[in-house]
């Protein structure tokens, strides 16, 4: 099912598909790093999974070595390449991170919205909303392991 959501304007060029049933289980960090078992957040007060060697800080280097751990390195675009698996990270105006999504093998994105749905969707569609833009592309080898 497709749907526009009016905290991601351009939605409404650029539908999204819902593809999961609303879940507080995992968050978008987690979706994109592969994990649907918890919550992935750098919060000061421990509350959710962070790995211990990399700082507790909402700021983008933190989240770059987050997934640096699972074999990605930054790259300079979102451009489907075959062979490479790619995961975008958002951030917003102050350049604080907000948001992960993940590409699939048909250039398309795929992403956790909040405690709420799973959703495909174009970099477009994600744009100048809620979570502000990206602010780092990412690349792994396809099938690379931790």
């Amino acid at each position: 099912m497709t749907f526009e959501n009016p905290k991601f304007p351009n939605s409404k060029i650029d539908p999204f598909l819902l593809t999961s049933p609303q879940t507080p289980i995992y968050n978008c960090i987690a979706w994109a790093f592969g994990s649907v078992d918890k919550w992935f957040w750098p919060d000061v007060a421990g509350t959710y999974f962070w790995p211990s060697d990399i700082p507790r800080t909402e700021t983008l280097d933190s989240f770059i070595k987050l997934f640096e751990i699972i074999g990605y390195k930054v790259c300079d675009n979102g451009d489907l390449e075959k062979d490479y698996q790619k995961i975008a990270i958002y951030a917003d105006g102050n350049g604080k991170p907000t948001h992960a999504a993940r590409q699939l093998r048909n250039g398309f994105w795929t992403s956790k919205l909040g405690q709420s749905f799973d959703v495909t969707h174009t970099i477009h569609s994600m744009s100048d909303g809620l979570y502000g833009n990206v602010a780092a592309f990412m690349k792994r080898q396809e099938n690379q392991t931790a």
